[in-house]
């Protein structure tokens, strides 16, 4: 069944490493990135894994980067992986960085969203 059910994890879209997408993409739900991205990004969740590029902005609650991104990262939690590369700022409410990861980027805590 598309969509999300009560009571039930939510659905998550896939962006597929064959795919390229340029423009902006909002979800509601959780979002999976293994392709490339030129455009800001707004949802719930993003996990932009190994094979996956970003060349653009996150709004998001839950950031996972284990690929690249070069933009503004902000989230109320943002995990870097040991895999992962980020150029441009970090905005976080809790961070956590993995040994190996590569972090260009300034950093400092994300403003309340009131």
């Amino acid at each position: 069944m598309l969509g999300k059910t009560n009571g039930a994890e939510s659905e998550k879209s896939v962006i597929s490493s064959d795919m390229k997408i340029k423009g902006k993409i909002s979800a509601d739900g959780d979002l999976v990135l293994l392709g490339s991205v030129v455009g800001d990004i707004k949802c719930h969740s993003l996990s932009v894994e190994d094979t996956g590029t970003l060349k653009g902005n996150i709004d998001a609650d839950v950031v996972s980067v284990s690929g690249k991104c070069d933009g503004q990262v902000s989230g109320d939690v943002v995990s870097i992986k040991s895999t992962g590369k980020i150029t441009g700022e970090v905005f976080y409410e809790n961070i956590s960085i993995e040994e190996g990861a590569i972090v260009e980027a300034q950093i400092g805590k994300r403003k309340n969203k009131n």
